[in-house]
């Protein structure tokens, strides 16, 4: 078993100051190779029954963030790849962020995100699909470049190579295989289609309404 070395947590501070730390509250990191940086701004996400892997040559951000990360499972272990989290993710229960299997993979997801129970967000397709007659491979992993202030509802799923603009919603279960370019718009289905545009969405009803 080859040594697993030089792996370092940072956090920095608003001045941007670094200090090296040797733990994260709430979050489990389990170093699976070297040379890789976990990199926190504060004041930093907090964190709760989570847990990161982490590869060879991988870099992960988590910009300064109010909110939680809650029973999140995230794979970083693309070698040479990298994972960067915007500020105030706000995900639901048993979410997931696939970026393995495969080298150089890069996801990147912008600030102010939702995410509710079960998305989850995956750079490769983890097995190789192949041509019999060359071998050549069918399914190469791509990168994932997610804009602001998107809500992912229930079990949704986005896979490799999409870049979603910001200020967009999809639907509960929605597959999104394709760019999602239009901003301010509603997606839904398997593969995503939209089907509203001109609108967005907030945390909190506004005051005064009533809701049945």
């Amino acid at each position: 078993m080859s040594l697993k070395l030089n792996n370092r947590i940072y956090k920095i501070d608003k001045n941007g100051r670094k200090r090296r730390v040797f733990f994260v509250y709430g979050l489990k990191i389990k170093w699976l190779g070297s040379n890789s940086t976990v990199i926190l701004h504060e004041p930093c996400v907090r964190f709760r029954d989570s847990v990161l892997f982490v590869g060879d040559n991988n870099t992960v951000t988590f910009k300064s963030s109010k909110t939680k990360l809650k029973k999140m499972e995230i794979h970083v272990w693309s070698k040479g790849g990298s994972l960067e989290i915007g500020h105030n993710l706000l995900p639901n229960f048993n979410c997931r962020i696939n970026v393995y299997r495969e080298p150089d993979l890069h996801v990147k997801i912008g600030d102010n995100c939702m995410m509710g129970p079960n998305v989850e967000i995956s750079a490769s397709d983890a097995h190789c699909i192949y041509q019999t007659t060359d071998g050549k491979v069918l399914n190469r992993g791509k990168n994932i470049t997610i804009g602001n202030h998107c809500w992912f509802t229930s079990n949704v799923s986005v896979f490799k190579g999409v870049t979603i603009a910001d200020n967009c919603i999809f639907g509960a279960g929605a597959g999104v295989t394709h760019d999602c370019l239009t901003p301010n718009a509603l997606y839904v289905g398997t593969p995503a289609k939209m089907i509203k545009e001109n609108i967005n969405w907030d945390y909190d009803f506004p005051e005064g309404e009533i809701h049945v």
